[in-house]
């Protein structure tokens, strides 16, 4: 009997459940909106997840990997999500009880870091880091193959490293100066709009940025370089950690490709400990299914 797994990715806005084959196939994917209360988002993931399997008649679901907005104690509690609106949860018991199997869960960024090291952009490494770069900065640290969760769940928020390019903007975790204040699009655009042309759009976006960087602007180009080595230290800060084989960039700003990759790996490898240095950079692969391929991951890589 064919094994498959459960990978169910709880967004403020959206729901993202996926069946996937011990062998990484995703058989079946759905999106549904997240219902506010508390029991009745988890009645509705439960009803959706039976439905699906009941188009699998013949296969061995052996659970469900549950990624979450926010920190997760003994892949299970979930310490607050304020995406959510959700006080101390524990998920883990309450889909458990209405499913009958066995649920594990994660932090959602660290979930998708898993994810692409199974079948993604992280394939065959062992170590891996990645930084998620959109509104915000998420991300996640993978070391000898298993997610860093640390001591109350924290552990991974690579967007919150403390630095140095913008030491008095705020961020909204509280804290000054974090890297997701300057490398976000959210920081990219406001950066820009201390310069022309940016200053008297209306709208801009990190895209209208990097295209004004590409076309020459030079005060454009100043922006996307300074957000782009503030990755690149703190992927070196990282690297002298926890020694990766690989750093993805993933998330809207990761479309830039090398106009992303190139100024990050250079600042890497000017401020990273030589010895760590043998680090290959690459972009994401699974986009918004990593969470899923991550909750699988949870069940079919990871031991007890």
């Amino acid at each position: 009997m064919r094994q498959v797994c459960f990978g169910i990715d709880i967004g403020g806005t959206t729901i993202k459940l996926g069946l996937v084959s011990q062998e990484g196939d995703l058989l079946e994917k759905r999106e549904f909106p997240t219902q506010r209360e508390l029991s009745a988002a988890f009645d509705d993931i439960a009803a959706n997840m039976r439905q699906v399997l009941d188009s699998f008649p013949d296969a061995m679901c052996i659970g469900a990997g549950v990624g979450v907005p926010g920190p997760v104690l003994n892949q299970s509690l979930v310490r607050g999500c304020v995406n959510l609106g959700w006080g101390d949860t524990d998920v883990a018991q309450e889909l458990s009880r209405r499913m009958g199997m066995p649920v594990k869960v994660e932090n959602d960024a660290n979930l998708a870091t898993l994810g692409e090291l199974w079948q993604g952009g992280g394939k065959g490494c062992r170590n891996l880091v990645m930084f998620t770069v959109g509104t915000g900065i998420g991300g996640g640290v993978i070391c000898d193959g298993r997610i860093v969760s640390g001591a109350s769940g924290g552990g991974g928020e690579v967007g919150h490293l403390p630095m140095s390019f913008r030491p008095d903007w705020p961020c909204s975790c509280g804290k000054y100066g974090c890297l997701e204040v300057t490398a976000s699009a959210t920081g990219i655009i406001r950066a820009a709009r201390e310069f022309s042309p940016f200053k008297e759009m209306a709208e801009v976006t990190a895209k209208d940025v990097y295209d004004a960087a590409a076309a020459g602007d030079e005060n454009a180009r100043r922006v996307v370089d300074e957000a782009g080595a503030a990755l690149g230290t703190a992927a070196a800060i990282l690297g002298c950690v926890v020694n990766p084989e690989m750093v993805l960039l993933g998330g809207g700003v990761s479309a830039a490709g090398r106009a992303l990759l190139d100024p990050v790996e250079a600042a890497f490898k000017k401020n990273v400990f030589p010895p760590c240095g043998n680090v290959r950079f690459a972009l994401a692969q699974l986009g918004n299914n990593a969470g899923i391929f991550g909750g699988a991951a949870l069940f079919f890589t990871q031991s007890a």
